[in-house]
């Protein structure tokens, strides 16, 4: 990997990606609505965009690959705050989504990683994203936005602060996204691995 290459245009847009999500983070747990919606928006068009440079300018196996841990991280930070999520109308140690939520998506997204660094080591080629890949990782960034403005415009309202409210709802479709393109990368590649 030659370092101008890791100083293209869509890789420079991806690390900005993880940068976003440090003060995404901290707005959050500091109960900042408005600005950790906007960092977190931010860092999902970077998203956007970083694919859509790199699709027309030509992918990378390093920008392909850290494009998609810097994905996970951002998704991390916000189902961790969303578990975290302390309010009067929740009960004490209840947040936004169950920890089930949140280690069924993580734990999928560890595996998967793990599973394309082996990849990687294997045959020298990184596991792109397929399509129930792309699905998912924009369920995931639509439904966080959604639910982070839900939580801004509601002024915190009984109806938004529950743990079987709208977000936990919300935050199935991603869930399904997940498990399914998970198991379609596993399934695809597990012959090609043990080769």
């Amino acid at each position: 990997m030659k370092f101008p290459d890791i100083l293209r245009l869509a890789n420079l847009l991806t690390f900005s990606r993880l940068l976003l999500t440090l003060p995404f983070f901290l707005c959050f747990r500091a109960k900042l609505m408005i600005p950790a919606a906007v960092f977190f928006s931010l860092a999902g068009i970077t998203d956007y965009y970083d694919g859509k440079i790199a699709r027309k300018r030509g992918t990378t196996s390093f920008g392909s690959f850290i494009d998609s841990v810097v994905d996970k991280i951002l998704v991390a930070a916000a189902l961790i705050c969303f578990y975290l999520f302390q309010h009067e109308n929740l009960a004490e140690g209840v947040g936004l989504i169950p920890i089930w939520m949140v280690l069924v998506i993580l734990g999928r997204e560890l595996i998967i990683t793990v599973f394309r660094v082996l990849f990687v080591a294997m045959h020298g080629e990184v596991i792109s994203a397929n399509r129930w890949g792309k699905y998912k990782t924009a369920a995931q960034l639509i439904v966080i936005i959604i639910g982070l403005v839900l939580l801004s415009l509601n002024g915190i309202s009984e109806f938004v602060i529950h743990h079987n409210g709208p977000i936990y709802f919300m935050m199935y479709l991603p869930l399904v996204l997940t498990v399914v393109s998970g198991i379609e990368i596993l399934y695809g590649n597990l012959k090609t691995l043990s080769v």
